[in-house]
C-alpha cells in the first residue's frame, strides 16, 4: 500500500476543457457527473468513482458515486460491516493540516479482510484503487477510483491527471449543491419503474429514476453519458406511458 503527501502537482493541458465543465457545474448536482466524465476521459478502465466528505476516520458521506449496478445493493453492507476495515482510513493522517493533499494506492493484497477483498475487489476484477484526500476545516474531502484488471494499474500520466482533477474538483464541494447519496436508490427505482410499466425501455427507466430523485436533465445527461435532447425524449416517452406530467408525479408512483 502506498500513502504519501502530495507536495507538488501539475495539471496536463488536456484537462482544460474538463475543468471548465466542472466549474460550470460547481454548486449544483451536475458536479459529480462532470468529474466522472473528466476522469473516464483521462483514465481508461475506470469501474468506480466515489466523491465523499468525512469528519471522522471511519465515517463518510457520499456526495456522488458511479459503480457497477450489481455493486449498488452491497453499499449498505460496506457501510455496516466493512468501512472500519477499509485501508482508506490510514490515508487521512498523511493530510493533517487544512489544504494538505494525500494520495493512497491500494491493491487487493493490501486488504486484510478476506470478505471485503473478495466482495469488492477480487470478484469484480479490481486490481487497484487510488484515492486523493484533501484536509479541510472540520474533516476531509476525497475522491477515489477503482481500476479493472483488464487495464492494469494507473501509469504515471494517468495518475497525474487524476491528482490534478481531484485537486481542482474537491474544493468545489464546499459550494454545496451536490446531491447527498441518492444514488444507492437509483437501481432500485429503475427496477420499480420496470415493474410498473414493462414497456419502458432501459434508458427510459434510467431517466425516470433520476428524474424521481430530482436530477435535472443536464445532470441526468452527464450521468448517463447521453445528449440532453435524448434525455428530454426519453422523459417525454416515459411520462406518456406512465400517465404523469412531472418528476413529483413520478416519485409518487414509486413511493406508493
Amino acid at each position: 500500500m502506498e500513502i504519501r503527501k502530495i507536495e507538488d502537482w501539475h495539471a496536463p493541458a488536456s484537462i482544460g476543457a474538463a475543468y471548465a465543465r466542472m466549474l460550470h457545474a460547481a454548486g449544483g448536482e451536475a458536479l459529480g457527473p462532470a468529474l466522472h466524465g473528466a476522469l473516464t476521459a483521462a483514465v481508461t478502465g475506470v469501474r468506480r468513482i466515489y466523491l465523499f466528505e468525512t469528519t471522522e476516520r471511519h465515517a463518510s458521506t457520499l456526495a456522488y458515486f458511479r459503480c457497477e449496478p450489481e455493486l449498488i445493493p452491497l453499499l449498505a453492507l460496506y457501510t455496516d460491516a466493512y468501512r472500519g476495515m477499509d485501508p482508506l482510513g490510514h490515508a487521512y493522517a498523511a493530510a493533517p493540516r487544512p489544504g494538505d493533499l494525500a494520495l493512497q494506492r491500494i491493491r487487493p493484497d493490501d486488504i486484510a479482510s478476506s470478505g471485503f477483498r473478495r466482495m469488492f475487489f477480487d470478484d469484480r476484477g479490481i486490481v487497484e484503487r487510488v484515492s486523493v484526500i484533501q484536509r479541510v476545516a472540520g474533516g476531509w474531502r476525497g475522491v477515489n477510483l477503482a481500476r479493472h484488471c483488464s487495464d492494469g494499474v494507473l501509469d504515471a500520466g494517468e495518475l497525474d491527471a487524476f491528482v490534478a482533477l481531484a485537486w481542482l474538483a474537491l474544493p468545489m464541494l464546499a459550494l454545496g449543491g451536490v446531491r447527498r447519496a441518492p444514488a444507492p436508490h437509483i437501481f432500485e427505482l429503475e427496477q420499480r419503474f420496470a415493474g410498473l410499466c414493462p414497456s419502458l425501455s432501459p434508458r427510459e427507466r434510467q431517466v425516470c429514476a433520476r428524474a424521481a430523485i430530482g436530477m435535472s436533465i443536464e445532470a441526468s445527461a452527464i450521468d448517463l453519458e447521453v445528449a440532453r435532447t435524448s434525455v428530454r425524449t426519453y422523459r417525454k416517452r416515459a411520462y406518456a406511458r406512465l400517465g404523469v406530467a412531472s418528476p413529483l408525479e413520478l416519485l409518487a408512483l414509486v413511493a406508493r
